[in-house]
């Protein structure tokens, strides 16, 4: 499908049957953080978050889920990431939340929070972003790789930015950090920690 001569999709075809979804960026900024974040997302999560009143069958989930990826990869197909992150998180909806608001404000003079934006339109929007945003910026601080051909001033700068805009871990994960780092401190043993 190309994006200039079509508009937008607002239903997703399964079976030969048209299923309403919402396409507003925020539903799919919560699909996308769901699957990142959340261990135990069931299916039945996933398609009431997606289709706004008729669901798929069940006989018709497996074709639904490609559908809905077709969706969120905005009509592409799967590609690997060729971008050199290697799986990196390099930037997070609800901790760059004033960032990407105000990248948005800044380059397209869009309230995002006060408008609907279908998905598709808020990837593309959001994918241009220019490299004198905010944002950008602390994207490029994140997946800049440290190497032996900067200076020492350059891995120093750079080494400072990245804990500086570093992505909190989730909760759970930095409370076991620091218990691991509170029985090495006190000399106890961490086996149970692991």
């Amino acid at each position: 499908m190309n994006d200039l001569y079509n508009k937008p999709p607002k239903a997703l075809t399964i079976s030969g049957k048209k299923y309403r979804i919402y396409t507003d960026y925020r539903v799919w900024m919560n699909f996308e953080e769901k699957l990142i974040k959340s261990d135990n997302i069931s299916f039945l999560d996933i398609i009431s978050l997606i289709f706004v009143s008729e669901l798929p069958p069940v006989d018709l989930y497996e074709e639904a889920v490609e559908q809905i990826l077709w969706f969120y990869r905005c009509g592409q197909s799967a590609v690997n990431d060729s971008n050199g992150n290697s799986g990196k998180q390099i930037f997070d909806y609800d901790f760059d939340a004033g960032y990407i608001f105000a990248a948005f404000l800044q380059q397209y003079k869009i309230d995002i929070g006060e408008i609907d934006i279908h998905w598709w339109k808020f990837r593309a929007l959001f994918l241009a972003l220019p490299e004198d945003t905010e944002f950008v910026k602390i994207m490029g601080y994140r997946s800049i790789s440290i190497s032996s051909k900067m200076t020492a001033e350059e891995k120093a700068f750079y080494t400072k930015m990245k804990k500086l805009y570093a992505i909190p871990l989730p909760r759970d994960v930095q409370d076991k950090y620091n218990a691991i780092e509170e029985a090495l401190l006190e000399g106890k043993p961490i086996d149970g920690l692991l």
